[in-house]
């Protein structure tokens, strides 16, 4: 099984891209989908239980698209400042076992107090959804490989 986590705060304007962009994938077999304000160690379950995990999340600093493998780090803390890698850390520390984890980092323009999308946080999920139909396919493909072994 994937899964999908789309993070973000939707009374922040563009950080609440992540969260929809997850809402509006499309369902299907083998996929799990969580939207979370925030990450929170109690997302080690449904990590622990996916053969790969996708986190979805804004970011002011890029200006494409950016899809890059995530390892566990003791980077940060709880809280706002739990990121993909320090959650991969908690579920390594408590003994889950760490999936294959990536990191779709979406550029948006502003995170100010707000609700709604900026017309270029808009236009990036549109990429967004495609490049994660790209990276569920991928799996499908890898799966038809190793059944053929």
């Amino acid at each position: 099984m994937d899964l999908v986590i789309g993070i973000g705060n939707r009374l922040r304007s563009d950080d609440g891209v992540g969260r929809e962009i997850v809402d509006r994938l499309s369902p299907r077999v083998g996929l799990n989908i969580e939207s979370v304000h925030q990450l929170v160690p109690d997302l080690v379950e449904p990590i622990e239980q996916a053969r790969r995990v996708l986190f979805v999340d804004a970011d002011v600093r890029c200006r494409d698209l950016q899809l890059q493998q995530v390892r566990p780090s003791a980077v940060g803390g709880v809280g706002h400042t739990l990121g993909p890698e320090g959650l991969l850390h908690w579920a390594e520390a408590v003994g889950a076992a760490v999936p294959d984890a990536w990191l779709l980092s979406v550029p948006v323009k502003t995170v100010d107090i707000g609700e709604g999308l900026s017309d270029e946080a808009e236009r990036a999920v549109g990429a967004a959804l495609e490049r994660i139909d790209e990276w569920l396919d991928e799996a499908v493909e890898g799966l038809r490989s190793e059944e053929e072994v």
